[in-house]
């Protein structure tokens, strides 16, 4: 079915993505909250970043105030109660925070399966793994929360950003291929892509960008889509888009 209206396109209001930094070094915890907010403002995330400098200040606010996170990033030396010890106590309560440990050794990495884990970060902190863990995270907490406002005429028509596979461009507008049909957007591939959900799309081509989620194999030329339709990979794009698609498949 073929659907062609012209639409503008609003991005819904998406939650705040919450980080705790509990860090009880200064040097360590002023750098990983400066590569965290680089990382948001790279993917225009909206988000708030909370540091803590030991344990006990952490579970303070988490117990009495109600402070609920998406990604804790744990210190696990620290004085008074460590982060393995604390994260066992987050975990009592709280089962959907995603938990990343920050070290200077590896030795507790075993610890960190008590706790549901999802990594582990040596000191100083490698900024394209962070990249890829908040990625990651990101993702999954809002991939089912995120949707387009298409507006035709007096209708406003929502649309999951899972159900988009390609945006193209064709002429003077964007065509745009959903899992059941087709619609069009007046303007740039470029002006869409500013507007809609960060994180889940990849340009791939000059004229083409893709659900990463909705391709199933990159080849030497070609991304073959969840429908099977070939979409062109220039070799500028090649590069980002393989890396996008290997993070899509660990994420699973």
């Amino acid at each position: 079915m073929l659907l062609i209206v012209e639409i503008n396109v609003k991005r819904e209001v998406t939650r705040v993505f919450k980080v705790a930094l509990c860090e009880d070094e200064k040097i360590f915890s002023e750098t990983q909250k400066k590569i965290c907010r680089e990382i948001f403002e790279k993917f225009n995330i909206e988000h708030s970043i909370d540091v803590f400098e030991n344990s006990k200040d952490f579970f303070t606010a988490f117990s009495n105030d109600g402070q609920r996170y998406d990604l804790i990033l744990l210190d696990i030396v620290m004085d008074g109660m460590n982060g393995m010890e604390l994260a066992k106590m987050i975990r009592d309560s709280d089962q959907e925070a995603e938990i990343v440990f920050v070290t200077s050794s590896s030795e507790y990495a075993l610890g960190g399966y008590d706790v549901g884990a999802l990594h582990y970060l040596m000191k100083p902190v490698d900024e394209k793994l962070l990249e890829s863990l908040i990625k990651k995270v990101y993702r999954a907490k809002n991939a089912q929360d995120n949707y387009f406002i298409l507006k035709s005429g007096m209708q406003n028509q929502r649309i999951a950003v899972k159900d988009v596979i390609v945006m193209e461009t064709v002429g003077r507008r964007v065509e745009i291929t959903l899992t059941d049909r087709k619609i069009y957007y007046s303007g740039k591939l470029s002006e869409l892509l500013d507007d809609i959900p960060k994180g889940f799309f990849v340009r791939c081509h000059q004229a083409f960008a893709v659900n990463i989620d909705n391709i199933r194999e990159i080849n030497r030329f070609d991304a073959v889509a969840v429908n099977g339709k070939l979409i062109p990979v220039s070799r500028p794009y090649m590069k980002d888009t393989q890396a996008a698609f290997l993070l899509s498949m660990q994420n699973g």
